[in-house]
């Protein structure tokens, strides 16, 4: 049984690319694994992590968590390796023609989304800035945030511990506090040093306190992880606090008309298997998560963080049978969450685009906006990016499908 282990994606299709390598060194007919490996202690129910916690600055990681392994039988014989061809896809019919789209959208959607904003307006017009704050992070979640962490110090035998909604409030406001008032340090926040010195804080909480609150904050019950498809949730640490909060983000409805979905991500440099790495971004290290946001003002109705596998779909979802990618996945599960998708229209980028979403959204009266890549148009003949290259500024090309009702559009700006 040979064995290689890889520490990146680029080394491991490097390796499969190499056909002479794997026809001669491992067993053809035989089992070839590739199998992803979690870093050190993904399944720990344990909080700890080996970093300092007093040292606030931005680290570089010098690794990301997890590798990958490819394992294969050895053979000596020549064998000829017949690769299975995956069945073709039946691609949808369409009908390009150089003409204007007509689209019956109704005015309805947009009146109704109106009648929900001023509603919202009403409710939080009078209401302080820590009431609103209050209307998302609920005394409910304030509770059960308590109650397991004092749950969470019994298990590990601290049974000294207490904490009250009033001191967790207070223990939240100075994590509030750190997010615009910075320092290098965490004991730095309960320094008497002039050019430090903040009093408020030594007046709320002990540092002591603060680190004994801190070692125990908990959000689930590690006794009880539940299951989804028989597979352990991998958020289910936070996942109590993930869907309060998606809870709260509806409680005014869907105010908007104009939605957009998309990538969000929340910068971490900690050791943990849902982390990514992406070069360019402004946040390099993190986590990716998905939201659906109003297109105007940013307000946020649902997120979820990206689990590294592609979205659950309703059967009612799927098409023809076929499964669907994960950028469509996604736009598909948010707009479930919402009771009437087709009286919003909704805008997406060229991860998510392909014509058969559009195809989908079409045929249940959604309308839907998105930038896309030119070989996910099913062989619309609309002009390519080189062609425009040669148009002057403000030139465009446009397609519509008369079988889809999808309009296509290029411009040079």
């Amino acid at each position: 049984m040979s064995r290689r282990k890889f520490s990146t994606l680029r080394e491991l299709e490097e390796y499969w690319d190499n056909d002479l390598d794997l026809t001669d060194a491992d067993d053809p007919g035989g089992t070839i694994d590739i199998v992803e490996l979690p870093p050190d202690r993904a399944d720990d129910v344990s909080d700890l992590e080996d970093i300092d916690d007093n040292i606030l600055e931005d680290t570089i990681p010098n690794d990301v968590p997890g590798s990958l392994e490819i394992h294969g039988g050895r053979c000596n014989e020549e064998v000829t390796v017949q690769r299975k061809k995956k069945p073709k896809k039946e691609k949808p019919i369409s009908r390009w023609k150089r003409e204007r789209a007509s689209f019956n959208i109704s005015s309805q959607g947009e009146e109704e989304c109106e009648q929900r904003r001023m509603t919202m307006i009403e409710r939080v017009k009078d209401k302080r800035p820590v009431e609103i704050f209050e209307m998302f992070f609920t005394d409910d979640l304030v509770n059960h945030i308590v109650q397991q962490s004092v749950s969470y110090a019994t298990q590990n035998n601290r049974h000294q511990f207490t904490l009250s909604s009033d001191c967790f409030k207070k223990f939240l406001g100075f994590l509030l506090l750190t997010g615009y008032h910075s320092l290098p340090q965490e004991q730095m926040y309960w320094s008497e040093e002039e050019d430090i010195d903040i009093g408020i804080v030594r007046k709320c909480m002990s540092k002591n306190r603060y680190i004994e609150i801190k070692r125990n904050l908990h959000f689930s019950d590690n006794t009880n992880i539940p299951l989804i498809n028989g597979n352990k949730d991998r958020l289910f640490k936070i996942r109590p606090i993930l869907d309060e909060l998606n809870k709260a983000f509806m409680q005014f409805g869907v105010f908007s008309y104009n939605i957009c979905i998309d990538e969000q991500r929340v910068r971490y440099y900690g050791h943990h298997f849902l982390k990514q790495f992406i070069r360019g971004k402004p946040i390099r290290f993190g986590f990716k998560q998905w939201a659906m946001c109003c297109g105007v003002t940013g307000y946020c109705y649902n997120a979820d963080i990206y689990e590294g596998k592609p979205s659950r779909i309703s059967e009612e979802d799927n098409l023809e049978g076929d499964t669907y990618g994960l950028g469509v996945s996604v736009i598909l599960n948010k707009i479930a969450t919402i009771d009437k998708p087709e009286e919003h229209c909704f805008y997406f980028d060229n991860f998510f685009t392909s014509f058969d979403l559009l195809k989908n959204l079409k045929e249940r009266n959604i309308p839907a906006t998105g930038t896309v890549r030119c070989n996910r148009m099913n062989k619309c003949p609309i002009k390519t990016d080189k062609e425009m290259k040669k148009e002057f500024r403000g030139a465009f090309d446009y397609r519509y499908d008369e079988i889809n009702g999808i309009f296509g559009l290029v411009w040079k700006g």
